[in-house]
């Protein structure tokens, strides 16, 4: 008996339309270049002016507006199964690199004895799925989830924050 996903619609986001979709693949080797510009223009004039411009560094990142080959064809598709690998990939890598680099992912909100660690995983990647599913995955790798707001004061509407106890206490014995 084969079992195949079925998201529920009201936990998978809207889905994007294949004519914005193909724009998007076409138009982004117009503005990405553009983009890096402006971010090496943005990067100079902080750096230069000082005068306590500190833009977030992922808008210096042109690669983050990127619609890859892979994710293009999961979001033309539409398949539920071809979602969930993607979701679940994504997720894995982002938790794979975290408990590679603790340091670097180290929670700066989180208070108590462990380290904690902590992911923040875009819509983008389980957009089809469903963040429930994406955590669910977490979940089975030990990380709890919280859905970030959907406000427009959010970095990253609708995002997942991954969090997990990692290693011994800062005042342990090494």
């Amino acid at each position: 008996m084969s079992t195949t996903l079925q998201p529920l619609d009201r936990l998978v986001a809207r889905r994007r339309s294949r004519p914005g979709l193909l724009l998007q693949c076409v138009l982004q080797w117009l503005y990405l270049p553009l983009w890096a510009a402006v971010a090496a223009i943005l990067g100079v004039v902080a750096a230069l002016a000082s005068a306590g411009f500190n833009p977030p560094l992922k808008w210096l990142n042109p690669w983050l507006g990127a619609l890859t080959w892979r994710r293009f064809r999961v979001e033309w598709a539409w398949e539920p199964a071809a979602w969930d690998a993607y979701a679940t990939e994504k997720v894995l890598g982002r938790i794979t690199k975290a408990e590679a680099h603790p340091d670097a992912y180290r929670d700066k909100e989180a208070s108590g004895d462990g380290h904690q660690l902590a992911v923040t995983v875009p819509e983008r990647f389980f957009r089809g799925v469903g963040s429930d599913r994406a955590v669910a995955f977490a979940a089975s790798r030990g990380w709890a989830a919280q859905t970030k707001g959907s406000g427009r004061d959010q970095w990253s509407p609708g995002a997942l924050r991954l969090t997990r106890t990692w290693g011994p206490g800062p005042g342990a014995a090494a």
